[in-house]
């Protein structure tokens, strides 16, 4: 019997320290919680609907008596206390709040009356704080839409050839577009160009007022892959007609001989720059490098992801590209600013990506076939000076 009465108060005594325990476990609509995990250091009232609720590892709940409330929770919630819980908070594995810690912090604890006048104080500049950050937030999207509907207003009157004035001493286009075909006839004598390279379509606006290419003996109707109309010394063409492009290598297993040396990829690069941080390394053989490497000055343009994403490379460290990259170099010196701008357009207004020109994707046959207004080349400087001005405020 005796035997019995000890083991009866052994249960009893582990019955109480599992009570305990799952009491401390327990929260209650009476009390608060702080996280100690993930976003560390949220303070808040606990729901009606989660009374006597269990509480997860990633918080703590805080018990108190003679203190209000609401007035522990935005002490808590202050920069003072939260520049503690960050001093306090571990930084070794995942970040976490130790519970010892949070014993250990300082409130200035004034009388329990002027507590309930500093929550009622607090409670009535909520709404307007709330008002404020709401119209805070809609003054802000609007600011960046105005900003995006701005920037792609002027990005089209540029390049439809209206935002700077025609200069009547400027000659034609077409005269450029000669130049270009005179000079690809001398890489060709040189060995460093292929003669079909040469034989470039033309277009031209009949007395119909419709547009035509001409490819060989053949003058096709193309008016409706025209995306808008340019100023009559201007001429629509091919990209491939006005540079030479080739995209990077493509890393296999059965590309593995070569010399080691940095590429980027598209994530590598953004309209604004590139980020260079995380270069990856892979082989290149000696044929391939002149093909693969871009230099200062190139148009580099994404193959996919964000497709037509485009950069001009402005270092004078060359750089090796991988595949999912474009390589654009022009035969003729043209301000490539001017045709980087094209592209920020064409991505803008969605005419890249299966809109409008009709490219589902930027392989290297869609951007040879892609159609460009070609203003002469002051005008391409004039322009794209005027595009910096202006987009240089809008920042």
């Amino acid at each position: 019997m005796k035997n019995s009465s000890v083991l009866l108060d052994d249960i009893h005594y582990v019955t109480e320290d599992i009570f305990q325990l799952i009491k401390a476990y327990t929260i209650s609509k009476d009390d608060l919680y702080i996280t100690v995990a993930g976003t560390i250091g949220s303070v808040g009232e606990i729901p009606e609907e989660l009374d006597n609720a269990n509480l997860t590892e990633n918080a703590d709940k805080i018990v108190f008596s003679i203190i209000d409330k609401r007035f522990l929770m935005y002490a808590l919630q202050s920069e003072l206390v939260q520049s503690q819980i960050k001093e306090c908070t571990t930084k070794v594995g995942q970040p976490k709040l130790a519970i010892m810690r949070i014993q250990g912090f300082i409130i200035a604890l004034p009388p329990l009356n002027e507590q309930k006048r500093i929550v009622d104080a607090i409670e009535n500049v909520i709404p307007s704080i709330s008002k404020y950050e709401q119209a805070q937030i809609a003054l802000e999207k609007l600011n960046t839409c105005l900003n995006e509907k701005f920037r792609k207003s002027v990005l089209q009157e540029a390049i439809q050839g209206k935002l700077v004035p025609q200069d009547a001493s400027d000659k034609p286009a077409s005269v450029l577009l000669q130049r270009i075909k005179e000079e690809k006839l001398h890489l060709v004598k040189e060995g460093k160009l292929k003669e079909k390279d040469v034989n470039d379509s033309t277009i031209f606006r009949g007395d119909d007022n419709k547009y035509y290419e001409k490819v060989g003996n053949k003058n096709i109707d193309i008016t409706d892959i025209i995306p808008f109309d340019i100023p009559s010394t201007w001429v629509w063409c091919r990209i491939g007609t006005l540079f030479s492009h080739n995209n990077g290598k493509q890393l296999n297993k059965g590309n593995s001989r070569g010399t080691m040396m940095d590429y980027i990829t598209t994530s590598n690069l953004y309209w604004d720059g590139f980020i260079l941080d995380n270069l990856k390394r892979m082989p290149f053989e000696d044929h391939e490098i002149e093909r693969c490497q871009a230099k200062k000055g190139d148009l580099l343009v994404c193959e996919g992801g964000d497709i037509g994403r485009s950069c001009i490379w402005p270092y004078e460290r060359p750089i090796m590209l991988q595949n999912h990259i474009h390589k654009l170099r022009a035969y003729y010196p043209l301000c490539t600013e001017y045709f980087y701008y094209t592209f920020y357009l064409y991505n803008i207004i969605g005419l890249i990506g299966g809109k409008g020109i009709g490219i589902q994707g930027f392989s290297s046959k869609a951007l040879h076939n892609t159609l460009v207004p070609l203003p002469s080349i002051n005008e391409q400087k004039r322009i794209v000076k005027q595009l910096a001005d202006i987009l240089e405020k809008l920042k």
